[in-house]
This record gives C-alpha cells, structure tokens and sequence, in this order.
C-alpha cells in the first residue's frame, strides 16, 4: 500500500494507530455470561460485547484487510458504539462521524460501514439468548461476577486502590501472563502508567516495538490477560510507534 495516498491526514493518523482493532472470541463472552455479536461486512469484521443485563455495550473490536479509509472509518464507529445502549446503535449519525474524516456516503467503504449498525441490531436478540444460555451453565459465584450488580462490585474494589497499587497489580498479571510471550519473539514492554484509573499506557520494546501486530493481535493479549485477571474495565494504549501505513497492513 503507498504511504502518499492522497487521503486526509486525520484519517490517515487514525488508521496507523487504531486502537480497537482486534477480535473478541465467543469462548471469552461465554465465560464473563455476555453476548457477544459479530457481524462482517465487505472484507470488515466488527465484534460488539454486550452485558445483556443493562443492554450497554462494554468492548468493541474490529479487523479488516482493507485499505487506511476502511480502517479509519471501522475505528471511528467501534469508538462511538462503547457505552451505548445497544438500542441507540440505529440511530448513530454516522454522515457526521465520517464526515468529520471527509468521508461522504457515496464512498464505498462509508456504505460497507453503514451496512454494520442494523446487522448488529438483528443479531444481538439471539447473542443475548446465547449469553443468558451460557450463564445458566455457571456456578453461582462466578454468575455473580457475570451481573451487572458483580461488576459494580469489582468496579468499587478498583477505584479504591491508589494508582500505585493499581500499577503493582498490572505489572505482576504482565510478568505472569504476557512477558514471556512477547520475550520469546524478541520483545517486550514497559508500563508507563495508567490514565484515569482504566487505561494502562505502554511502549513496546526490542520486535515489539516495530512489528505491525503490536496494534492488532499482541494488543488484544495484552488487554485480555488484563481484563481476565486484574480488572474487566481496562484498555490497553500503546505509545505512537512510527509505522507506515504499508507495515500495518502487512500484519
């Protein structure tokens, strides 16, 4: 892909570094008793985690083979679906979401796009059944850490801690779950601290540090072992890396 095309720079930045491209498997939905919804759209994949209880979405993802615009448009859309309730996702005004990226309705990636908001919508009935399923198979405690009620619980137990103890009990899940991983292809990362209690910032080092992956499948890692085993409400926020557009793509 040539890294001149001539798009606007705002979109290009966007798709260098998004931070919702990823996946999010059904197995992790059923454990945590959510729904999850994936739809596909041209060559884009969304993936929606939904907490059936409140109807509010928690995660989004997305992964495409596509080109920068698509990219930028599938981050945009993945950003303003978190913490929606899934009823609003209809209405989204999307024309002024991309609009902001010069990015009109007669494009064809704005309509691959545009396709998403009423896929979800008639999918998420069944998701939901398939999360209240999955709950139902759960032994009590862990159905409570499924509820809303259970979240609001770990939610408490989080923001009591000071910023220092929150970034002792991140770098111990790291050291555990994820540096022995990125070590054995040559990489690494170091915590540069945490942002507004639920963003954890980091800078990749050594492969890591110029590998396109580290904005897809690595990141995704890294907020699951997160999510799975210090607080469900973290997202994970990589320095800017200087990749191409090219690179990104690669990967």
């Amino acid at each position: 892909m040539s890294e001149d095309m001539d798009i606007p720079e705002n979109l290009a930045q966007i798709a260098r570094f998004p931070k919702r491209r990823g996946a999010i498997f059904q197995m992790d939905a059923d454990n945590k008793g959510l729904a999850l919804v994936d739809v596909k759209s041209g060559t884009l994949k969304i993936y929606v985690l939904i907490d059936p209880d409140a109807e509010d979405i928690l995660d989004t993802k997305f992964f495409t083979y596509g080109g920068p615009v698509l990219t930028a448009l599938a981050e945009v859309l993945c950003e303003e679906l978190l913490g929606k309730k899934i009823g609003e996702v209809q209405n989204l005004p999307l024309e002024n979401l991309f609009g902001r990226l010069e990015v009109g309705p007669d494009s064809e990636d704005f309509q691959t796009v545009a396709k998403l908001p009423a896929m979800i919508t008639e999918a998420y009935p069944e998701k939901r059944n398939v999360a209240f399923a999955a709950r139902a198979a759960m032994g009590s405690e862990k159905l409570k850490a499924c509820t809303a009620e259970g979240r609001a619980g770990a939610d408490a137990e989080w923001v009591a801690l000071s910023e220092n103890q929150m970034l002792e009990k991140i770098e111990e899940c790291l050291d555990e779950h994820v540096r022995a991983m990125l070590a054995g292809d040559g990489g690494g990362l170091e915590v540069l601290g945490i942002k507004d209690g639920k963003t954890v910032l980091i800078r990749y080092q050594g492969a890591c540090a110029g590998c396109g992956a580290a904005s897809g499948g690595t990141l995704y890692y890294i907020e699951d072992r997160l999510q799975q085993h210090v607080y469900y409400g973290l997202t994970v926020e990589p320095e800017m890396q200087i990749w191409t557009l090219g690179e990104v793509y690669e990967h």
